[in-house]
């Protein structure tokens, strides 16, 4: 071909491109050139054809044996001599055919070329153009494709006016609506999809064909559509990477359109063999039709969706039976996961979020600091995570980043994990693909690393808690104080702090009993405890009542901050009620045995007073019935409840590798002591009866003291009477009795003795009282679920006195309760 004539027709495609486009810029028009030239400078030949099919039987004979590849010699030789004319497409079939679905199974967009062998040069050279212009993943221009395959303008009155439409042109069409693009024939309706033009006149069998066809430009027009409103809606990283994800799948699409452009531009060649029919459409589109339906749905299921949720929607396509699904959601899936690793390294790393749209599955709040650190400031955001992690992942990548934050900010820790084992965490994250954060494998590599920064920082939040900042210390000092374990400083701080909390409750002043605290330190044992544990130590008051005195507002606590405020402080109120509790019946034993003490020092007193000796015996079978019931109880509280909780927490606290081990134990712990201690929601109805049967001692209590007043004033007066008859019958050597003073004295006698009748009365109402309490108490226990509470009733009854009053307590323990009751506290034993 000479040059002028290479020029003229270079002319001639820029009039064509002139006259269907019109007036376009210099470089769009060059553009459309060029690329029409190298159509046309690459179109083949006859003989191009003729190497196709030599190269597709080469290939079909290389998969051969030796006697069948000369039996196919000899086929393919008479088939050459015959009339058939698709020899090419046949051949082109068969060889497909015998290929395995790993050869294939990469081939979403790819179709048989019934005209060209599979190594074409023309086809490499289109792909390599498609590549090109579709690199962006966006959709071929519409001008892109008519200056392709234009030709002739077509009137659409004189189409319709034809008697049926030409199958060249539904081909054309079909491949317009592969994009989106309506046709001559197809137009768009209103659910993205496609309809024939009701004018268009076609055949039966062209308009199944050309409907079932379209469903590909539907569902592209599904995809893409799709994709414009995740894009608008601006949903993050992850929805980001999954449009960028779809569009390059859309790009290989895009590609296969143009390569079959590109077919049906050859077929209307000078030199082409047939034109492209709906059949070879229908054999070319089914493998893009089947990608393009999972994309569809792909893309139905994550619109809305963000973050970790949609990388859940994703990864729920991938449990499919078929290998190129399989493998075209692993490729969506990769990408989409790409910003979650990324998080996810970032924080198991260093314990930073960068997640400014709420896309990964552990969220902070910024309001939170200081005690509330551990528990309220980082959470596990449950709508975000993804369903290929599980719950326990979940909470061990949490406590990862957990921990580094709070060795970070709480405890101050001046060479953080991070810092330590940045270089390994780094090169195990290196090691580590996104593919390997959906593998379940549990020996994976991003699966060891998670599992390995877990630990290392786990297990240095345990050792500086524990070493550095003196867990157990702090935690023996709740036991001994708050829950009254230093027996001896207890006593002693009641009785010195006696005089002021004997006060109204409103008069009562804390800052007056910091001193007797500090006393009752320094005169028992507690003065060897930790000085860090004594300084945490102080007295608070609640809010007084009407009538209350001290005793009924005060408080001991114990101060905590810092890292070992994250364990303690939560439980800083049930640790209050529960001294109450216990503050409460450790009083009651105080008061009855002053009771006692004064008593016995009185009996000796009024021993010229045989009419008191009643009261005295009474008063002495009540307190010490009461005696028995204080001591049970606070044996029951003291050591089955707190002591057995105590070793069963000690002894998991040595087995804690993580800070919310620690936490779960000591949790577990103070409930164990709550619910011993009758203070639980289910028995809250038996801890007010026990406080109901609290009541008759401080009634007692108040007789006992007025008794005590009264008897001694009788025998002081008694006493000054005879001393002064004796003095004036020694002084006159008369009488040292009147006719007044006899009156007087058995006006006072009188009024005493009916004092007394009347303390009778009220002690036997008062023990009445006491006595149907306890019983009902006793009722209460022995029919409680718990079988260390039916134990408890039998102790506080052990004469049996009350079983032999009510039926109801006859029946004994059965075997099996027995056997419950002796394995309830296996550690106190």
């Amino acid at each position: 071909m000479s040059v002028p004539d290479v020029e003229t027709i270079s002319d001639l495609i820029q009039k064509l491109v002139v006259s269907l486009w019109g007036d376009q810029k210099p470089e769009a028009i060059r553009r459309f050139v060029r690329f029409a030239l190298g159509l046309l400078s690459s179109s083949p030949g006859a003989e191009t054809l003729r190497e196709d099919e030599m190269n597709v039987a080469v290939q079909i004979k290389g998969k051969l044996e030796v006697r069948d590849a000369v039996q196919f010699d000899k086929l393919h030789n008479d088939l050459k001599d015959g009339p058939l004319k698709n020899r090419l497409s046949i051949l082109t079939f068969l060889l497909y055919m015998g290929q395995t679905a790993d050869q294939t199974k990469d081939r979403h967009f790819s179709f048989p070329d019934m005209r060209l062998g599979l190594t074409s040069p023309v086809a490499s050279t289109s792909r390599q153009t498609s590549q090109v212009s579709c690199s962006q993943g966006q959709m071929l221009p519409l001008s892109y494709t008519e200056t392709i395959v234009r030709g002739p303008s077509l009137h659409p009155a004189r189409i319709f006016n034809e008697e049926s439409v030409s199958e060249d042109l539904l081909v054309q069409d079909l491949i317009y609506s592969f994009q989106g693009i309506e046709g001559k024939v197809l137009k768009l309706d209103s659910s993205y999809g496609f309809q024939i033009d009701p004018k268009a006149k076609l055949n039966r069998t062209h308009r199944q064909g050309v409907l079932r066809l379209s469903a590909l430009g539907y569902l592209h027009n599904i995809v893409s559509r799709g994709l414009e409103r995740m894009s608008a809606a601006c949903s993050g990283r992850v929805a980001d990477s999954f449009v960028a994800a779809l569009h390059q799948e859309l790009s290989e699409y895009y590609r296969f359109i143009a390569i079959m452009q590109e077919e049906v531009n050859r077929s209307q060649s000078p030199l082409g063999m047939d034109s492209v029919t709906l059949s070879h459409l229908h054999l070319w589109a089914y493998q893009p039709l089947e990608s393009l339906k999972w994309l569809a749905s792909i893309v139905k299921a994550c619109e809305g969706q963000k973050g970790g949720a949609l990388a859940s929607a994703v990864y729920g396509f991938s449990h499919h039976g078929d290998a190129g699904v399989k493998q075209l959601v692993k490729r969506i899936l990769e990408k989409v996961c790409d910003p979650l690793h990324t998080m996810l390294v970032r924080w198991i790393a260093e314990g930073e979020l960068d997640d400014s749209r709420n896309e990964f599955f552990i969220e902070a709040r910024s309001d939170v600091a200081g005690d509330r650190m551990w528990h309220e400031k980082y959470q596990v955001r449950d709508s975000m995570v993804p369903t290929f992690i599980s719950k326990a992942q979940a909470r061990k990548i949490l406590g990862t980043g957990k921990s580094i934050n709070f060795l970070r900010e709480i405890c101050k820790d001046s060479a953080p994990l991070q810092e330590r084992h940045r270089e390994s965490f780094q090169q195990n994250a290196e090691d580590s693909n996104v593919e390997a954060l959906f593998d379940i494998d549990p020996d994976g590599p991003l699966q060891t690393m998670m599992e390995t920064a877990f630990k290392e920082t786990s297990t240095r939040v345990v050792e500086i808690l524990t070493k550095q900042y003196n867990l157990m210390e702090h935690l023996q000092g709740i036991k001994g104080y708050l829950l009254l374990g230093q027996g001896h400083f207890i006593q002693h701080l009641m009785h010195l702090l006696e005089p002021e909390l004997a006060k109204p409750a409103n008069s009562l002043n804390t800052h007056n009993l910091f001193p007797i605290l500090e006393t009752a330190i320094r005169a028992t044992s507690a003065k060897f405890d930790d000085l860090d544990v004594q300084r945490r130590l102080y007295v608070r008051s609640l809010a007084p009542s009407e009538n209350e005195t001290g005793w009924d507002v005060f408080i001991l606590d114990y101060n905590v901050d810092g890292p070992i405020g994250t364990i303690l402080e939560p439980c800083r109120q049930t640790y209050q009620t529960v001294f109450f509790s216990l503050w409460r019946a450790k009083r009651m034993e105080s008061i009855l045995s002053g009771i006692w003490k004064r008593q016995t020092t009185s009996a000796k007193i009024f021993r010229k007073m045989p009419e008191v000796l009643p009261i005295q015996n009474h008063i002495h079978l009540i307190t010490s019935s009461m005696v028995h019931l204080v001591h049970q109880m606070q044996y029951y509280f003291l050591f089955e409840v707190i002591e057995c909780s105590w070793d069963v927490f000690a002894r998991q606290l040595g087995q804690a590798t993580s800070l919310d081990d620690i936490i779960s134990a000591h949790n577990n712990f103070v409930e164990s002591v709550r619910r011993g201690t009758l203070l639980d929601e289910n028995s809250q109805e038996l801890m007010n009866h026990l406080r109901s049967v609290y009541g008759p001692i401080l009634e007692l209590q108040g007789l006992e003291e007025t008794f005590l007043e009264r008897a001694m004033q009788e025998y002081e007066d008694r006493t000054k009477a005879e001393n002064k008859i004796e003095n004036k019958c020694d002084s006159s050597k008369k009488w040292g009795r009147t006719t007044s003073g006899d009156a007087k004295d058995a006006k006072r006698t009188n009024i005493f003795t009916k004092y007394l009748a009347t303390l009778s009365l009220h002690l036997k109402f008062l023990s009445r009282t006491y006595q149907d309490r306890v019983k009902k108490f006793l009722l209460m226990l022995a029919s409680a679920e718990d079988v260390s509470l039916q134990l408890l009733s039998v102790r506080l009854d052990f004469n049996e006195y009350y079983k032999s009053r009510d039926s109801r307590l006859v029946a004994p323990l059965t075997y099996q309760h027995r056997r419950q009751s002796e394995q309830s506290f296996p550690v106190c034993k």
